[in-house]
C-alpha cells in the first residue's frame, strides 16, 4: 500500500484521472523529476511513480495508471483499489470535457468524503472565462486549477501547491455534477484527426504510420550496427581474443567462446541497442505528440477482427522494443483481451534483441532486403495464429475523449526514452549475459551436442542442416541467440541457399518465446496459461514453417 510506504513526516497525494489527460507530464513538472521511482502496489507487479512536491517536500505525489470508465483491465482495477486507501487525491481532467471527465471519476472512485483538489488541463486549448470558473469552483466546493500541464509555469505550480494544501472534502454525487458546463469538444479542425477519423483511409493511413514508425528506426539502426561491427572487432574485441588465448580452456569458452559473454554479448548489445534507442524514440514521439491514440483508434475495426481492440496495439507495439515490458504492459488491455494480446506479442512482436539478430544475419548472408518480407511475415502469421487460438468475440470499447494532437516536448519524450533504456540496460542486457554464461557452460559440458541431436530431426523436416540446431535452441533462450548461427563470421549462412536462411531465421524466431517472456507471462497470467502459450505458438511454427519451407523450396527450384 501507498500508505505504508511514506514515514509520518509525509503526506500521499495521488494523481488519477482518465487516459491521456495529462498527469505524467503535471507529476514531472510537480515534482521535478525525470522518472519516477517505481513503486509496487499492494504487492502486485502494477508500478506507479512517485516523488515529492518540488515546492514541498512533506507532500509525496504519486502517478497512478490512467482510468478507464466501465473497464476491467488489471490497471484500471488496480488504480481504483489504490484509491480506497488515500484520503487526498488530485483530479486532473481535461478543461473542455471537465464535467464528462468528473462524471466518471465520481462514479468510478467513490469520492465522498475524500480530500479532493481538481487540475483542468489542456488550458491552451480550451479556457473558460472567468465567471464560468467562478460558478465551477462554487459547484464544486474544492480548489480548482487551470493549466497546460505540458508547460507548466512557476506560478502555476505554486497555485497547484497551495490547492493541495488547502483541498477540500468532496460532497457531492453525480445529480449535482450534471448542473457543471457541458464539455465543448466539438468536431476537430485538425486535418490529420480528421483523416485518421475517416472510415477506410483512417485505418489505411493509420497503418502506413505504424509501419512508418518501425521501418526507419530499424534502417537506421542496421546501418549503424553494420559500421560499427568491424570497427568494435578491430578496435577491442580481437584484442581481447588474443589477450585470452593462453587462458584456462573453461574461461576462453565462458567469455570468447561461441557463446561467450564477451563475444556474443557484445554483438547482442550493438545490434539490440541501436533498435532499442531509435524505435523507443519513435514510440516516445508518437505518444507524446498524442499521435498513438489516434492510430490505435483508427485501426480497430480491423483489429477486432482478430480478438482485440485498438487499445491493444499499443502493447504489441511495445512488443517491438521488448516483449517483457510489452505483457507487463497488457495489463491495460480488458480481461476479454488480454489472452489475445499477450499470444500476437509472443508470436508477432519481434523485440529489439530478435530485429537486431535477424538484420544481423540476413547482413551476413549477403540478403538484408530479407528482413521486410520477414517481418509482414512474422506479423501476418502471428495475426492468424491468434485469431485461431484465440476465439473471443470483442465489442467496440467506450473511448471518453481522445487526446488532443500536439507538438513534441523534448522533456516528455526524454522521461518516456529513459524508461525504456532504463529497463534494457538494467534488467534485459543482464539477463542475456546470464543466458550466455549458462550456453557456455552447456557447450563446455557437451550438453548441446546432445541437444542439437534433439533437434536434428525437426530440422531435416524442413530441409535444414543439423548445424543450425544450436541458433533454434539458443533462440528460445533469448531471441538474439540465434545469432550463433553467425559463427566464424556467417560461415554456416554461405553454405545455405537464400530459402534456407529465410526458413531457419522464420522458424527460430517463431517456435518459441524466449525464456524471459515465457517467465513474465509466467508471473502475470500462471503457469498453465504459459504453457498453453508455449504449445499453441509452437504448433503453430511447425506447421507455419513446413508451408513455408515447401512453397519457398518449389518457388526457388
Amino acid at each position: 500500500m501507498l500508505t505504508e510506504q511514506k514515514s509520518e513526516s509525509l503526506e500521499a497525494v495521488a494523481l488519477a484521472g482518465l487516459e491521456s489527460v495529462g498527469k505524467t507530464a503535471l507529476f514531472r513538472h510537480l515534482t521535478g523529476h525525470q522518472t519516477g521511482v517505481e513503486t509496487n502496489v499492494k504487492g502486485s507487479t502494477v508500478t506507479i511513480s512517485s516523488g515529492a512536491l518540488k515546492d514541498d517536500s512533506t507532500v509525496k505525489i504519486f502517478d497512478t495508471p490512467g482510468i478507464r470508465f466501465k473497464d476491467d483491465s488489471v490497471t484500471t482495477r488496480m488504480a481504483l483499489n489504490q484509491m480506497k486507501d488515500l484520503n487526498k487525491i488530485i483530479l486532473v481532467v481535461k478543461a473542455s470535457n471537465l464535467k464528462d471527465d468528473l462524471l466518471v471519476l465520481e462514479e468510478q472512485l467513490g469520492l465522498r468524503g475524500k480530500n479532493v483538489v481538481v487540475i483542468a488541463t489542456h488550458s491552451d486549448k480550451y479556457q473558460p472565462n472567468e465567471e464560468e470558473k467562478q460558478y465551477v469552483r462554487t459547484l464544486l466546493n474544492v480548489p480548482v486549477v487551470w493549466c497546460n500541464s505540458r508547460s507548466l509555469s512557476h506560478e502555476e505550480q505554486q497555485e497547484i501547491g497551495k490547492a493541495v494544501q488547502t483541498s477540500s472534502v468532496w460532497e457531492l454525487n453525480n445529480n449535482l455534477l450534471s448542473f457543471l458546463p457541458s464539455g465543448v469538444e466539438g468536431e476537430t479542425t485538425n486535418w490529420l484527426e480528421k483523416l485518421l477519423a475517416k472510415p477506410l483511409v483512417g485505418p489505411v493511413s493509420a497503418l502506413f504510420m505504424v509501419i512508418s514508425m518501425f521501418a526507419g528506426p530499424v534502417f537506421a539502426a542496421y546501418l549503424f550496427s553494420s559500421y560499427l561491427q568491424p570497427i568494435s572487432e578491430k578496435a577491442w574485441l580481437n584484442p581481447v581474443k588474443e589477450s585470452l588465448i593462453n587462458a584456462p580452456d573453461f574461461i576462453q569458452v565462458v567469455l570468447i567462446g561461441n557463446y561467450g559473454a564477451l563475444t556474443l554479448g557484445w554483438y547482442s548489445f550493438l545490434w539490440a541497442f541501436p533498435v532499442v534507442f531509435l524505435i523507443g524514440l519513435s514510440v516516445a514521439v508518437t505518444e507524446e505528440t498524442g499521435i498513438q491514440e489516434h492510430i490505435t483508434y483508427a485501426l480497430n475495426p480491423w483489429l477486432m477482427k482478430i480478438g482485440l481492440s485498438g487499445r491493444d496495439l499499443i502493447p504489441v507495439l511495445t512488443g517491438f522494443g521488448c516483449n517483457v515490458v510489452a505483457v507487463m504492459q497488457s495489463r491495460t488491455c480488458s480481461s476479454c483481451t488480454r489472452a489475445s494480446c499477450i499470444s500476437l506479442i509472443s508470436f508477432g512482436s519481434a523485440c529489439s534483441y530478435q530485429i537486431g539478430a535477424s538484420l544481423s544475419l540476413f547482413g551476413s548472408a549477403g540478403h538484408p532486403l530479407m528482413f521486410i518480407p520477414y517481418i509482414f511475415l512474422l506479423f501476418i502469421v502471428g495475426a492468424v495464429h491468434t485469431r485461431i487460438w484465440e476465439k473471443r468475440s470483442v465489442s467496440l470499447a467506450p473511448v471518453p475523449s481522445l487526446p488532443y494532437l500536439q507538438s513534441v516536448t523534448w522533456r516528455g519524450v526524454k522521461f518516456r526514452l529513459m524508461g525504456i533504456m532504463k529497463q534494457f540496460l538494467k534488467q534485459a542486457m543482464p539477463i542475456f549475459i546470464v543466458i550466455c554464461i549458462v550456453a557456455s557452460l552447456l557447450e563446455f559440458f557437451e550438453v548441446m551436442k546432445a541437444m542439437a541431436a534433439l533437434f536434428s530431426p525437426l530440422l531435416t523436416l524442413f530441409s535444414l542442416p543439423a548445424e543450425a540446431a544450436p541458433g533454434v535452441i539458443f533462440s528460445i533462450f533469448r531471441k538474439d541467440g540465434m545469432m550463433v548461427l553467425n559463427e566464424g563470421e556467417g560461415a554456416l549462412l554461405h553454405t545455405l541457399e537464400t530459402w534456407q536462411v529465410f526458413v531457419v531465421v522464420y522458424l527460430a524466431s517463431t517456435l518459441s518465446s524466449c525464456l524471459v517472456t515465457l517467465f513474465s507471462i509466467y508471473k502475470e497470467m500462471g503457469l498453465m496459461h504459459a504453457f498453453k502459450v508455449l504449445g499453441k505458438q509452437m504448433t503453430t511454427s511447425v506447421i507455419s514453417t513446413l508451408l513455408l519451407a515447401v512453397f519457398l523450396s518449389a518457388l526457388f527450384h
